[in-house]
């Protein structure tokens, strides 16, 4: 089974986050084993936190009953 990865822009991609222990740049939540959106700067958030903060529009529906 493929997770589900989306590139948004060329520093920006939401991916699923199996192997590296990092937290939400927003709301310190644990990331590991979780939809993550990657941002320049080493600025990492969760998914909730990247649609509260407009980073992404809406949660992709191919991920929408996991986050």
């Amino acid at each position: 089974m493929s997770m589900f990865r989306q590139r948004i822009t060329n520093h920006r991609k939401i991916f699923f986050n199996y192997t590296r222990d990092i937290v939400c740049f927003s709301c310190k939540q644990d990331l590991h084993d979780s939809y993550t959106v990657s941002g320049n700067r080493g600025k990492t958030r969760c998914v909730p936190c990247a649609v509260k903060f407009h980073i992404i529009d809406e949660i992709p529906k191919e991920i929408e009953g996991e986050v």
